[in-house]
Parts: C-alpha cells; sequence; structure tokens
C-alpha cells in the first residue's frame, strides 16, 4: 500500500504510516523524547527501534481493518509528527437502524515544528479527510488540560468543547483529565 499520501499544501504532507518508514519516526520520536513523554503513555524507557517497527506494522493492519488510522508528518520531507484516527468506528448494526461513524484524533508534533501552524493544518485535512471522504459523522479530539498547544489545534479548527471527563486514567502516579472536543459532519466548512 506504499503510496497513500495526503499532500497538505506545498510544505506539508501525510503519509500512511508503514513498516518502510519506522525507522525515520523512531528517530523523530528519539529526539523529541522529553517533549513526547510529557503527554503520551506509549513513549516510555522501552520504547525501541523493534517496537516502533512493530507499531508500523500495526497501524497498517489496523487501517486495513478500519479500526484507526496513523499518518506520518513531513514538513518538506522530514519527519517532524505523527497523528490519525483511534477507536475508528464506522458500522450499521440491527437492520442499519444504529450507525457508528467516528474516530477520535491523535496526534504529537517535534518541538522545532511548532509554532508554525503545522498541526492544525494536519488536522484540518485529517478532519476534511473523515467527513469527506469516509463519511464519518462525528470526529472528537481528546487533550489533557494541561496541554494548551493540543486542545487549541481544536479550538482553531471549530471543534466544540463538550467538557472534561475528570481522572480518565493515571499516568506517571498522576490523574489524567481530558478536554474533550467534537465535531461533526454538518458543522465542518473545511
Amino acid at each position: 500500500m506504499k503510496g497513500f499520501v495526503i499532500r497538505v499544501d506545498d510544505e506539508l504532507s501525510l503519509r500512511l504510516h508503514e513498516p518502510c518508514y519506522a525507522d525515520e519516526v523512531y528517530n523523530a520520536v528519539i529526539a523529541n523524547r522529553d517533549h513526547i513523554a510529557r503527554w503520551m503513555p506509549w513513549l516510555s524507557e522501552s520504547y525501541s527501534l523493534e517496537s516502533s517497527r512493530q507499531y508500523a506494522a500495526d497501524s497498517l493492519r489496523a487501517f486495513a481493518e478500519r479500526k484507526s488510522m496513523t499518518v506520518t508528518l513531513l514538513e518538506n520531507g522530514r519527519v517532524v509528527g505523527s497523528g490519525g484516527w483511534t477507536d475508528w468506528k464506522q458500522v450499521k448494526m440491527f437492520d442499519g437502524r444504529l450507525e457508528f461513524a467516528s474516530a477520535d484524533i491523535g496526534y504529537w508534533l517535534a518541538v522545532d515544528a511548532q509554532g508554525r501552524g503545522l498541526m492544525t493544518r494536519a488536522v484540518r485535512a485529517l478532519t476534511t479527510l473523515g467527513f469527506e471522504t469516509y463519511g464519518l459523522h462525528r470526529l472528537t479530539i481528546r487533550a489533557e488540560e494541561a496541554n494548551v498547544r493540543s486542545w487549541s489545534v481544536a479550538e482553531r479548527l471549530g471543534y466544540k468543547l463538550e467538557g472534561v471527563m475528570r481522572d480518565v486514567s493515571r499516568f506517571d502516579g498522576r490523574p489524567v483529565h481530558h478536554r474533550l472536543y467534537a465535531l461533526l459532519a454538518d458543522e465542518w466548512r473545511g
């Protein structure tokens, strides 16, 4: 499936996270370890090149099964982050009377790539893809309350704050509270 690329603009593109890109992503993660680890529990001491490769293989399989979609963000060809959909539900049940068409958007960005609107442009592209190409009805973004940069992306794109999810998990012994943002397809203005 190599070649799934969304060209956002002249500087930014999103490509499906595939095993052939795992080494580049690993290097970007390691270079930004302190920044990313603050927010992302998956980045532990056990994170390795092999786990990056395994995640890439798992991501490709999950995309084929329509469970999640992980993309790598490239600025002028350089890996600067990652994003995508998790909890991708797109099914009809009970003779089509009950329909799920939603996903949760998550992301991280290298420190030296922040402040230029890259993530806002990437999430705009992921939102448009979800609504216009895959026919999703609802997209959500959850971000820790203290992660202002992350939830500001949601606000810039018109996602609505639905509330704060208290004590969603524990990370390094501290309670994690998420701001939950959502956007419906008929609210999206691209």
